[in-house]
């Protein structure tokens, strides 16, 4: 099997470390509920939204810099509403790995 093909949304993600991490949790529609992260790298930061989210798994270690993160795109996999894998190439401590519909910049800062 081919190595899955890197999501566009973040250049070199494994550079950023995650300075806030929410999952908001919409019940009655579940399509509406999403993780938001926002990745810091030296000055600047980045909000992304990764809509309709399954499979979290956030390993003991976390909050430890996540040197590993990549995140991969799944559109051409076929599966229903998994569009993006957030995974972790290296295997480290604190990894945070899901898969989502979608994925959006909410906020670039500088």
């Amino acid at each position: 099997m081919d190595e899955p093909k890197l999501h566009p949304i973040l250049h070199r993600p494994h550079e950023y470390d995650i300075s806030d991490f929410r999952y908001h949790v919409d019940s009655e529609e579940p399509s509406e509920s999403f993780i938001e992260m926002t990745l810091q790298k030296n000055t600047g930061s980045v909000i992304l939204r990764f809509w309709q989210p399954i499979n979290l798994k956030i390993e003991e270690g976390f909050p430890r810099p996540t040197r590993g993160m990549v995140f991969y795109d799944r559109s051409a996999d076929g599966l229903e509403n998994i569009k993006i894998e957030v995974s972790d190439f290296e295997g480290s401590w604190g990894a945070i790995t899901f898969c989502a519909r979608s994925v959006e910049k909410v906020v670039t800062q500088s």
